[in-house]
């Protein structure tokens, strides 16, 4: 057998093994997000999508609702940093994709367009099995939720509303490397930081603490959004802080009072 004889052998073998991917890929989006009766989802100018056209890409699906208050909170943010994270990818000029389907927990049908209607992404129809079906299966607690699937359909993490809120674009594509290494990069712009700083949203000096130091998950007593890793706490009362959301003081009003 010559070199150009194993050459073609190994390129078909290649390719049947690209072809076998796809095929799994295709199978496992279809067997979450359509049905016997409906192979597709909802755009906003009403056409509608083949689920298969999502192979290959970053999914999010979104679980909400309009009576949600957290997630009408959410939502406006989700949505920019979605459109950040597609031109981002313009931008890049690669073959990735990110795409978001919105599963409903809407109680009618004015409301599922209501809301819908906000959003820049797709949707399973209101009322369909699988928005109950694909709740019970990522075993949603409460929403707004936001489970992230990879390009091959397997999931990559269901606390997407963390890590957006955490990373914002940055998160994408939400995987553990990607996680660790913003992580390892907050640690590195850590060290720059001072060891205590005053805030002008708080009256005790506030302590640079880390995870390993007495911080961990928070919520932001400044901006209301979740943060990890490195905060500045109160060490008498417990107020936490993102460290890009310490204000300066006015030195002259702390003299005067």
């Amino acid at each position: 057998m010559n070199l150009e004889e194993n050459s073609r052998k190994l390129q078909a073998s290649k390719a049947e093994a690209n072809g076998d991917s796809h095929r799994i890929s295709s199978s496992r989006f279809s067997s979450l997000l359509a049905s016997k009766d409906r192979d597709y989802l909802l755009s906003q100018d009403g056409t509608q999508v083949p689920v298969a056209s999502l192979v290959g890409k970053t999914i999010g699906l979104y679980f909400s609702s309009h009576w949600c208050l957290p997630g009408g909170k959410f939502t406006p943010k989700l949505i920019s940093i979605y459109q950040k994270i597609k031109q981002m990818l313009v931008n890049k000029g690669n073959d990735d994709d990110f795409e978001i389907v919105f599963v409903s927990s809407d109680r009618d049908q004015a409301e599922f367009d209501s809301y819908f209607n906000s959003m820049p992404w797709l949707a399973l129809p209101f009322g369909d099995p699988a928005n109950k079906t694909l709740a019970k299966h990522f075993d949603v607690k409460g929403i707004p939720c936001l489970v992230i699937l990879g390009p091959d359909g397997k999931t990559v993490s269901k606390h997407g509303r963390n890590l957006i809120n955490l990373y914002q674009e940055n998160a994408y594509p939400f995987t553990e490397a990607q996680v660790d290494l913003l992580e390892k990069q907050m640690d590195e712009e850590a060290q720059s930081l001072p060891r205590s700083k005053n805030h002008a949203g708080h009256r005790h000096e506030l302590t640079l603490v880390s995870e390993g130091t007495g911080g961990g998950p928070f919520i932001c007593c400044d901006c209301d959004e979740q943060g990890s890793g490195w905060a500045y706490q109160c060490l008498e009362c417990g107020y936490e802080v993102h460290p890009k959301c310490v204000r300066a003081v006015d030195r002259g009003s702390m003299a005067e009072s």
